[in-house]
């Protein structure tokens, strides 16, 4: 009898302990690990959640060290220059990382100028005054992601009302422009970076979500979007987007997971926390090391903003 309570006291321990959520510096240790461990693109995302979680300690050094010895390899240096651009501590450092970013963007026959121009548009620069040509021909020409990536920087450019970028992007995702799910997904992650969209862009783009097949991998993008644009007066509507978002936490792609975990950065609350402590501890693993790194940093970065709230 004694063995029975002991044993059972062991059980419902051990079910506390795995129901516990996971602490904010699990999730601080865990990215300082990646940022230190791991390569390129994931090393870039981990320094990125640091810095947006509030924990900037060490980035920068880590990242001058990367420039020194990765500076000349694209994309990768795109990635590098994002980062030191981030944690600059003056005006003129900005602009000496953000004026290697455009150059890559410039240099018509460059090997990176997609990466360049996705970088300019997160960092809500357009190069549209200083090189329309280059702009204009990029926006015209046959790579869709340069095109819309370029799309998306030049909402910052003050002769150009961003609605007008909004209209554009949100027309990407109707049935007339194809099935091109690279085209969709840009779009609907540059309409989620916006977050302000009135209610006839919303309806467009909610709308554009539901039709969405569940096969395709822009799919989770649109609901991401539709979701974190979402106004409160949506009601109904926006919970089943919210559920058919949460879904994706054991997608089969790195790029689904990981968009999921940034909408409950964005809007999650405490409730998400163990489908987000399932993903940090990496309970149901792609297979592939450096994609689970990827996701699991990226549910670290949603519960710690989920805790700052």
């Amino acid at each position: 009898m004694r063995f029975g309570i002991i044993f059972l006291v062991m059980v419902i321990s051990n079910n506390v302990v795995a129901q516990e959520p996971v602490k904010p510096e699990a999730c601080v240790a865990l990215l300082r690990k990646v940022l230190n461990e791991q390569a390129e693109w994931v090393k870039v995302h981990a320094a990125e959640y640091l810095l947006w979680a509030g924990y900037p300690d060490g980035v920068k050094q880590v990242f001058l060290n990367e420039e020194k010895y990765h500076g000349t390899e694209p994309p990768y240096r795109v990635g590098i220059w994002r980062v030191l651009f981030q944690c600059a501590d003056s005006e003129y450092e900005r602009v000496v990382w953000l004026n290697r970013i455009k150059a890559a963007f410039l240099d018509e026959n460059g090997p990176d100028r997609i990466h360049a121009a996705e970088t300019l548009a997160k960092l809500r620069t357009s190069v549209q005054a200083e090189a329309p040509g280059v702009t204009m021909r990029a926006l015209g020409g046959s790579q869709p992601a340069l095109a819309i990536y370029t799309l998306w920087s030049t909402a910052f450019d003050p002769a150009l009302r961003p609605d007008v970028v909004k209209n554009e992007l949100i027309e990407n995702l109707t049935p007339l422009s194809g099935s091109d799910w690279t085209k969709k997904s840009i779009s609907a992650y540059a309409l989620r970076q916006f977050g302000d969209l009135n209610a006839a862009q919303w309806e467009r783009l909610a709308e554009a979500a539901s039709r969405e097949p569940e096969t395709s991998p822009a799919r989770v993008f649109l609901l991401s979007a539709a979701w974190l644009t979402a106004s409160n007066a949506a009601g109904a509507a926006v919970s089943a987007i919210r559920s058919s978002v949460l879904k994706y936490h054991s997608a089969k792609t790195k790029a689904e997971r990981s968009e999921m975990a940034m909408a409950l950065a964005a809007k999650g609350n405490r409730d998400d926390l163990p489908l987000l402590a399932g993903m940090f501890e990496n309970r149901d693993p792609l297979g592939d090391t450096v994609a689970d790194y990827d996701v699991m940093a990226a549910a670290a970065y949603a519960i710690l903003k989920i805790e700052q709230r």
